[in-house]
């Protein structure tokens, strides 16, 4: 019996993870700022829910009397949208992983999985660079590679094996937010048109299902020092993706490409999109019109989210 913690799990792909480990039979140690908002976990009697922010991550230790973690899975971020250039507000996410890490010590962690953001492989449409050559496209995604590598460090100081995960554009049932996914869908189902970029540069999307499969792949069995991309099996540029679940969900509905400027576009020649596959075996397995057709019954669900942002 595996005994797991995880911090960030009252957001979307956290609360997936957590369902997963603890229907499997582990222990579920879960460090989350809002623990009303897992209620319906309680039930669980294999889950340890604890009440702790950021603040109280240099005190894990103190906070649980479990010891001999065998997975780590941080998820936890403050400050995306908005704030994804405000260096401010970035960096205060710095230090409550290196406290984590150091606590995650004290209580026997042998593994730790950082989730990183494929921001960190962003460049700008104008970079002459590639993103290993020193391009960055934002504040987000560089404090997300600066994070990684201080804790990749603060890690090998304590003797707990460290490796981090990007994910590809992550939707499904579940995802509360009004992300590009969801938005697209939600238009979509009311028959409005969308305006969007030239939609050119290669992105990814891939279902929750197969996401979670991924996540606790490399936290079960990838190999340590590794920086894990989980995506789907195929990167398509973002016109084609649209398309396809424009035509699944409302054929009739108008694309207006180039409405919008693309600034910036993921630099996929300097990820490795198949290490999953080769260190663990992930393949993801979802098919995606499935996938589309259970995602739009999702955002049917959450539809006054939507007209209240309006």
């Amino acid at each position: 019996m595996k005994t797991i913690a995880i911090t960030g799990a009252s957001g979307f792909i956290g609360k997936h993870l957590m369902k997963h480990y603890l229907e499997g039979g582990s222990n579920v140690l879960v460090f989350v700022p809002d623990p009303e908002s897992l209620s319906e976990y309680e039930k669980y009697d294999n889950l340890e829910l604890i009440k702790a922010g950021f603040e109280d991550f240099n005190r894990l230790s103190e906070l649980t009397g479990t010891r001999g973690i065998d997975i780590f899975y941080y998820l936890s971020w403050h400050g995306y949208g908005k704030t994804t250039n405000d260096y401010t507000a970035q960096v205060e996410n710095i230090k409550p992983i290196c406290d984590a890490i150091s606590e995650a010590g004290k209580i026997g962690c042998k593994r730790f999985l950082f989730t990183t953001s494929f921001s960190e492989y962003m460049i700008s449409e104008h970079d002459t660079l590639s993103h290993d050559s020193g391009a960055h496209c934002n504040v987000y995604g560089a404090t997300k590679q600066a994070a990684r590598v201080l804790a990749h460090a603060v890690a090998a100081q304590n003797g707990i094996q460290f490796l981090s995960v990007a994910f590809a554009n992550t939707f499904g049932p579940g995802d509360k937010s009004l992300r590009s996914t969801n938005l697209f869908i939600h238009k979509l189902l009311n028959g409005e048109a969308l305006d969007l970029t030239s939609g050119v540069h290669l992105y990814d999307w891939n279902y929750i299902d197969d996401t979670i499969q991924g996540l606790v792949l490399a936290g079960e069995r990838g190999k340590e020092d590794s920086v894990y991309y989980i995506g789907s099996d195929r990167r398509r540029p973002l016109k084609d993706i649209v398309a396809e679940v424009r035509d699944i969900l409302a054929p009739d509905v108008e694309i207006r490409f180039g409405k919008y400027k693309e600034d910036f576009y993921v630099d996929y020649s300097n990820i490795d999109t198949g290490k999953l596959y080769r260190d663990t075996g992930y393949w993801p397995r979802c098919n995606f019109k499935d996938a589309i057709l259970a995602t739009a019954e999702w955002v049917k669900k959450i539809d006054n989210t939507f007209k209240n942002k309006n």
